[in-house]
């Protein structure tokens, strides 16, 4: 299926990349020949959430009409384009100086930060300073600092429903899927502004999208199937979506260390990848209203 206009890349994020690829659309996960977590101690298949789709592994570079497609045009806005950026160097160099790639898992992290106060003190503030100068004084909200192990076709799960001492072979991966920071019509979720997520680890991970807006997503939906009767919302309707239209594709970026993605994940079809990383992945998130 060919990809239609609608969630754009920023052409400074776009022109001159050869670290984009797209691929022939989603599977469900119990069709896909699941890799085996091996990790420190940790050996264990990933478990996935019933309607989890996860992208198909046939990936290629993109065409001069798929990067056309792709294009931002005048009409961009914080709730129709990605953006891939360079956090500012000096944010960067006191990243370093914490030393997060030689951590090894979440608590080594959290402890990193702990240990060192005076440079988490000054971290908090130069990445205010940025994140201001890429809101225009609006608001946003710190949402978190993670770790995802290496290795996984896709990163997120809901772990707000399991214990708060629970092990990674505990976590049930959601699959491809959009944020529901509010419950909303899905043809009001572009009022939701955008995310903003920056690369702590020492390897490059993977954004994963599809460049549909959730409008876009339910008016295809509207002609398979009767959204009315099937309740048809933002927590289901990347099930019913990818149920009936598995052959749309998938847009992945690669994400290097210390850059950051703008992205505007409760309006899009998204997740992260760490699939061929060795060490553990490092993020710090925040919600708001981001320009580029």
């Amino acid at each position: 299926m060919k990809i239609k206009k609608g969630i754009m890349l920023h052409n400074q994020s776009l022109e001159g990349n050869d670290c984009i690829s797209i691929n022939s659309g989603v599977i469900h996960y119990t069709k896909q020949d699941i890799k085996k977590i091996n990790y420190q101690d940790l050996s264990f298949l990933p478990s996935y959430e019933e309607d989890a789709f996860i992208p198909e592994r046939s990936w290629r570079t993109l065409s001069n009409q798929e990067i056309k497609t792709l294009k931002s045009t005048d009409k961009r806005s914080d709730s129709n384009t990605i953006y891939i950026g360079d956090i500012p160097e000096n944010l960067k160099t006191l990243f370093q100086k914490l030393d997060l790639g030689h951590c090894k898992n979440r608590n080594d992290v959290f402890d990193r930060f702990k240990k060192n106060p005076d440079l988490t003190l000054e971290i908090n503030k130069i990445t205010e300073e940025f994140l201001k100068s890429k809101s225009d004084e609006k608001p946003f909200r710190f949402h978190y600092l993670g770790t995802n192990l290496p290795n996984l076709e896709v990163v997120a799960s809901d772990t707000t429903v399991l214990p708060a001492d629970h092990a990674e072979q505990d976590k049930k991966y959601m699959g491809i899927h959009n944020d529901g920071t509010k419950f909303v019509s899905p043809h009001a979720l572009y009022k939701l502004g955008n995310r903003l997520t920056i690369n702590l680890g020492k390897e490059t991970r993977s954004f994963l999208f599809v460049n549909l807006t959730m409008t876009q997503a339910l008016n295809m939906l509207k002609q398979k199937v009767d959204v009315t009767k099937y309740q048809i919302d933002i927590i289901n309707i990347s099930k019913y979506f990818f149920k009936y239209f598995p052959d749309y594709p998938v847009i992945k970026i690669d994400q290097k260390p210390y850059q950051y993605y703008i992205a505007p994940t409760d309006n899009c079809f998204h997740d992260g990848s760490t699939l061929g990383m060795k060490e553990l992945d490092i993020i710090i998130v925040y919600f708001g209203a981001f320009r580029f």
